[in-house]
């Protein structure tokens, strides 16, 4: 039997992640895991969860996850107690051996719960599956989450059991472009506010994304030590994953605050602009993209605004935007009236020709 970390050297990480000292890999981020080629007989993972499964009640926020073998989905599950055991190769002493490619992806999104990897102890030969030569990065809201895509009544809420990351257009534009693809979305959250139920509300400035991107991610819940870290209080290297664009869906849950008021539309220019100087230092050489409307539009001129302000104001010139024909429902709706999957796999047709545009490819 061999024993395997998930990092690098062992396989490719597909998210942000960090390990705590028995070496356990903590995914927290939508659509974070890692993929490996294996050889062998037998591959089973060992999984643990957060607070999240301990706390009576909180069957909505448990993590939940999938895995992949050969490109089709042979398990899936929620993290509904704080170890657990998710066979993914099954053989013996007397089994051939196998080649597979395996993914594990975490489908639910960091602000819930988080889900920790063990080092694999498998009966076979572990490697990195390939990296491709397109890499993304989607920053985003619930839309970018996949929320509610497993849910097809509009007035259900959410739960983590209805959201599937492999489902959403960030997702799927990577597949249709044949590249990797990184997200860092929150649902309900946005630039100067999150969602608020009226724009007579105060702004929820609790739920702004800019503060944390700088950060492996957020979530209400620390690893698996208890009194130990959050993700947000990690600082992300840059370096580990260097997108050649990165796409920005931001301002849905703004729009929310903003609706009627001038003023409010002109601050959330103003630190749109504070948060692509951010995006931009962090990822000096990756080319920018900024859309808007696969849920609502009416806020794209002062996302514009704020592209042409940072245009001028940097000199950078590979930043672009993208207007999205908001859904009406035809195709569906998800939990809270979110994207459909069919809504979902519009959007991404659509990103992947900008990018093809974009990008050369």
């Amino acid at each position: 039997m061999n024993t395997y970390i998930i990092n690098e050297q062992n396989c490719k990480l597909t998210g942000r992640g960090t390990w705590d000292e028995d070496k356990i890999y903590w995914c927290a981020l939508s659509g974070s895991g890692f993929e490996c080629r294996f050889k062998g007989r037998e591959f089973i993972l060992e999984l643990v969860g957060d607070a999240a499964p301990e706390k009576p009640g909180n069957d909505e926020n448990w993590a939940r996850y999938a895995v992949f073998v050969n490109g089709i989905r042979t398990t899936e599950g929620l993290l509904d107690r704080v170890t657990k055991t998710v066979p993914v190769i099954c053989g013996s002493e007397n089994s051939k051996e196998t080649e597979a490619d395996i993914k594990f992806i975490k489908l639910s999104e960091s602000a819930k719960s988080t889900i920790g990897i063990k080092p694999v102890i498998c009966d076979g030969v572990m490697t990195p599956a390939p990296e491709k030569p397109l890499k993304l990065e989607i920053i985003g809201d619930s839309i970018t989450c996949g929320y509610g895509v497993d849910e097809y009544d509009p007035l259900v809420h959410f739960r983590t059991s209805t959201e599937d990351f492999t489902k959403s257009y960030a997702y799927k534009v990577g597949q249709l472009l044949d590249a990797d693809v990184r997200a860092f979305s929150i649902s309900g959250w946005g630039i100067i506010s999150g969602y608020v139920d009226s724009p007579d509300m105060p702004p929820l400035t609790t739920n702004l994304l800019p503060p944390y991107y700088t950060k492996l991610g957020f979530s209400d819940e620390k690893f698996d030590d208890r009194d130990g870290l959050a993700p947000q209080d990690i600082d992300w290297d840059f370096t580990k994953y260097i997108p050649g664009l990165i796409v920005i869906n931001l301002g849905t849950n703004d729009f929310s605050w903003c609706m009627g008021h001038e003023d409010r539309y002109a601050e959330y220019t103003a630190e749109y602009v504070k948060f692509l100087e951010t995006v931009h230092k962090c990822n000096p050489s990756s080319k920018i993209l900024c859309i808007m409307g696969i849920m609502v539009d009416e806020i794209y001129p002062y996302m514009e605004k704020a592209v042409e302000l940072f245009r001028e104001k940097t000199g950078f010139k590979e930043i672009y935007t993208a207007r999205f024909t908001p859904h009406d429902g035809s195709l569906g709706f998800g939990a809270d009236y979110h994207p459909s999957p069919a809504t979902h796999d519009k959007a991404a047709k659509v990103l992947a020709e900008k990018i093809r545009e974009i990008m050369k490819v």
